[in-house]
């Protein structure tokens, strides 16, 4: 248990203050706008994208709540379970924030 603290609180430090340091380097970049395309193929495709990262976020909470549950109201093999699902959708959150991180360098790289 202690050990998975430790590694919690270390996968949200870094990603703190990983989006901390990208939206100082994007500071001068105009915010994506969602849902406010210009009709532009380019833009179209940033807001799927977009879109998909957020609901891929949301999946990944309702997944790390889901197995919080279970390693609270589960027996052995309930926490168990819980544990492996919390570590998972934690893995997966970080994925998705790298997954956001890479494509906000590709789109400002390009000159989106």
């Amino acid at each position: 248990m202690r050990k998975l603290q430790t590694i919690s609180t270390a996968l949200v430090a870094t990603a703190v203050t990983m989006f901390s340091q990208v939206e100082a380097v994007l500071a001068q970049v105009s915010p994506p706008s969602v849902g406010q395309s210009s009709g532009n193929i380019k833009d179209i495709i940033v807001d799927i994208g977009n879109w998909i990262l957020g609901i891929a976020g949301a999946i990944a909470v309702l997944w790390l709540i889901y197995g919080g549950i279970m390693y609270i109201t589960g027996g052995e093999k309930g926490a168990e379970s819980g544990k492996k699902i919390i570590i998972n959708a934690i893995i997966g959150l970080a994925i998705i924030g790298l997954a956001s991180l890479i494509a906000r360098a590709v789109v400002v790289a390009i000159g989106a």
